[in-house]
């Protein structure tokens, strides 16, 4: 899209415009470029110490998850292939040297946006220990503990989502679609992103959503 403005007053443009001519400027040549966020810039909380050994363990876990996953991001792949071809040892440092670079790259990007997630940050469910839930909606054997413990301590809860949850529940007639509600909340937060929340934000999570 052009648009029309008028030229500088007093201006003469070759072949005699003059004072009330026009020029045209293109909506590319009058937009500022937006700038589009990094990794690293977007997810500072979930990005993993690349320098110590702070989060050897959650490294761990992501390591074993690209050796049986399906990196997009080219230094990931060749990760992968190490890990089999030269040993985890060897891996460990090209690992998280893809992930440094992906760190640095544009924040859109899809396909990195996956290998971000998979292979290379700090989600909630790699902070709460303990062994999540896995049983089914339609089993109470794990889930109307969990729900029960929400009735007697709704006062106390720091998630507004399950407080508002808690106030809808009553004891002695728990439901599947109940049970699935917590079960749902469950695994959302498992997978979200760490952004910073506080240890109370944490052990809620493992409170309701694991075993032990």
């Amino acid at each position: 899209m052009s648009k029309l403005i008028p030229a500088s007053l007093g201006a003469m443009g070759v072949g005699g415009a003059g004072v009330g001519s026009y020029i045209y400027l293109t909506s590319s040549e009058n937009k500022k470029e937006e700038k589009v966020m990094t990794f690293k810039e977007k997810y500072s909380h979930a990005l993993l110490d690349l320098e110590g050994n702070t989060n050897d363990t959650i490294w761990s876990s992501k390591l074993t998850a690209l050796k049986t996953g399906s990196p997009h991001h080219p230094d990931l792949i060749s990760a992968k292939n190490a890990i089999t071809s030269q040993g985890e040892d060897k891996a460990k440092p090209l690992h998280k040297e893809a992930c440094r670079k992906i760190y640095d790259s544009p924040s859109d990007n899809q396909d990195y946006s996956h290998d971000f997630k998979k292979y290379c940050s700090k989600l909630l469910g790699d902070l709460v220990t303990g062994t999540w839930i896995s049983s089914d909606s339609n089993s109470n054997s794990s889930w109307d503990g969990k729900l029960n413990d929400l009735i007697n301590k709704k006062s106390e809860l720091v998630s507004q989502t399950l407080k508002s949850f808690a106030e809808s529940l009553k004891t002695g007639s728990l439901t599947e679609e109940q049970r699935k509600t917590i079960k749902d909340w469950c695994s959302t937060q498992k997978d979200q992103f760490f952004s910073g929340e506080g240890d109370n934000v944490i052990q809620e999570i493992k409170s309701y959503c694991t075993s032990n």
